[in-house]
């Protein structure tokens, strides 16, 4: 029987199989339908059939000579260089799906020619521009940033270079939108410098041209930044932004003949994480302090007054700088840069892994030192190791620190590993017809799926067949069948041979028991006399050794029953007696 229904399986297998082939609906698609541009076709054919035995492409560009022609190529290009309406076909034979033959008529047109006109500049980085591309009736409309602009006006908001697909084809201009943010030009206060000082003006903007001067002269540089040293003089500079407009700004800087010690705020420094810095401007014969700031973009503004104090705390990224007045006389100036390091966290989650199975931990954070530690030790050559990568095979508690600078970060976790799955189903079993079999697995796991896809943790049988489940856990998967049978069984229907109606709530009451539907059921009761005492049609009543509610007295009384067994219709009739006892 079950080879026949695998046969049987197979044949409506071949028949789907060949339904699917007849039923699909086959095309040819292209890439585009520009002139002058390589166009791929492919067709959905090759879906059903990825190894045809023949494949004949042909692009109706008789023009195009031999090159109109494809043969054996699932995927060919073609160019055609004129427009018009061009017929292609397609010609497949393939052992499964048969012979196939496609036809499609396509028209290729000229690219749009337009001219967007120059790049654009804008001041400000909240504007909007509007770019127009050619109104074409129905004509669809493919921008290069933004899919859902369909037609030929698109919104711009950022900066970048434009262009548009016109039904396929590559507008032949580009248009750039720049947009510029006004430059926060300050230049600072004027200084007087001590002798051998050297300060650097800044003018730094985005987008921006320079141009320095120097008592009126023309110094021909144009970097942001100007090193000023001795003898100094009234600088100015100016800052040319696209779409904003020129900027000036102007400072006088002049040296002293005094000598001042040496003064320096120290290196760079790069801090962790919600770190605080103290940075100080001691200096011989200072007697006052001036502290500025910037930040590190390029736009950022210039603070030349937030500190007075010979120290700063410090608790954002940026550039720093002192000004510091010796003897009441000249100053001094250095500058220092602060960073922090990325908000880059140890995170390490609770894993369980199966047997076998290697855990690899990465605590990178490039040059450091590291320390792992496991509880309990792994191998001689793991625990205590100071790489920042980690191999765990076995279970425990896991810990790292990692010291990146003056920076420290710690991370551990738990690691157990799990058994491979095993799955088990109780033996085959038979039971009567009309039982419930509820089958209850056994396994490392509760992802079970049963044979009719329910995902439930036990399963109720109630008819004859093979039950199957798949289980599975991070570990793999495993199959379990097991065989139940529900069988006709015998009507019983079984009345005991004595009761004690003693009002106890034990045993008192005579009535039969039974394990099968019935019908017409009636019960009648005689005393040793012949006489009727007692008589009932529902077979869950049982008699209380009464007649007319009085006690009856003790003695073997003869009971005769009768019914239909409804699953045969059968008429069954039984006849025994009882011994009533007190």
């Amino acid at each position: 029987m079950k080879r026949l229904f695998k046969i049987l399986f197979f044949i409506c297998s071949l028949f789907i199989t060949k339904q699917a082939f007849s039923q699909m609906n086959y095309s040819i698609s292209y890439s585009s339908t520009c002139v002058g541009t390589a166009i791929q076709f492919n067709s959905n054919v090759f879906e059903t059939a990825p190894f045809p035995d023949s494949v004949k492409w042909n692009f109706g560009d008789t023009a195009s000579g031999m090159l109109n022609t494809a043969n054996g190529i699932l995927q060919p290009t073609h160019i055609y260089n004129l427009p018009g309406t061009y017929i292609v076909t397609l010609h497949v034979v393939d052992g499964g799906a048969g012979t196939i033959d496609l036809t499609d008529t396509i028209n290729f047109v000229l690219p749009v020619v337009h001219n967007f006109g120059p790049d654009v500049f804008l001041c400000g980085d909240t504007g909007t521009y509007i770019i127009n591309a050619p109104a074409i009736p129905n004509a669809i409309y493919e921008w290069n940033d933004d899919t859902t602009t369909l037609g030929p006006v698109l919104a711009v908001k950022e900066s970048g270079t434009y262009t548009v697909k016109i039904n396929g084809c590559q507008v032949t201009d580009t248009i750039g939108v720049f947009f510029s943010r006004e430059p926060e030009l300050n230049l600072g206060n004027n200084h007087i410098m001590c002798n051998g000082e050297q300060i650097t003006l800044d003018a730094s903007s985005e987008n921006a041209t320079y141009q320095w001067y120097l008592n009126g002269a023309n110094l021909n540089f144009s970097q942001s930044q100007l090193p000023v040293t001795a003898p100094g003089g009234n600088y100015v500079v100016q800052v040319n932004v696209p779409g904003c407009g020129n900027y000036t700004d102007s400072v006088n800087i002049s040296f002293s003949n005094y000598t001042a010690p040496s003064f320096s705020l120290g290196p760079d420094t790069l801090l962790c994480p919600k770190e605080t810095y103290l940075l100080h401007a001691h200096a011989n014969g200072a007697t006052s302090y001036v502290w500025g700031s910037k930040g590190l973009d390029i736009d950022d503004a210039v603070n030349n007054n937030i500190g007075t104090d010979s120290f700063l705390r410090i608790n954002n990224a940026g550039r720093y700088w002192a000004f510091v007045t010796i003897a009441k006389t000249c100053e001094v100036v250095d500058t220092t840069i602060v960073r922090y390091r990325g908000n880059k966290q140890l995170n390490f989650n609770d894993t369980a892994l199966c047997q076998g199975n290697t855990l690899i931990l990465d605590a990178d954070f490039g040059t450091g030192i590291y320390k792992w530690e496991a509880f309990p030790p792994q191998r001689d050559d793991q625990n205590n190791t100071n790489q920042s990568t980690y191999y765990i095979y076995s279970p425990g508690f896991f810990t790292v620190t990692a010291q990146v600078g003056h920076c420290i970060f710690k991370d551990s976790l738990n690691v157990v590993f799990n058994d491979t799955l095993q799955l088990a189903l109780p033996k085959d079993t038979t039971l009567c017809q009309g039982e419930t079999f509820i089958i209850t697995p056994t396994a490392n796991t509760t992802d079970y799926t049963w044979q009719d896809g329910s995902k439930t943790t036990t399963y109720t049988a109630l008819r004859t067949g093979m039950y199957s489940i798949i289980a599975k856990n991070g570990c793999g998967a495993d199959t379990a069948q097991m065989n139940i049978v529900f069988n006709p069984c015998p009507c019983a229907l079984l009345l005991p041979n004595t009761f004690t109606p003693n009002g106890d709530g034990l045993n008192d009451n005579f009535r039969p028991l039974h394990a099968c539907d019935m019908e017409n059921y009636s019960m009648t009761i005689f005393n040793r006399y012949g006489e009727k005492i007692y008589f009932s049609n529902d077979p869950l009543q049982g008699w209380d050794g009464k007649i007319k509610g009085s006690l009856l007295n003790m003695g073997t009384y003869v009971w005769f029953v009768s019914y239909i067994k409804t699953s045969t219709q059968e008429l069954i009739q039984k006849k025994g007696s009882v011994l009533l006892l007190r």
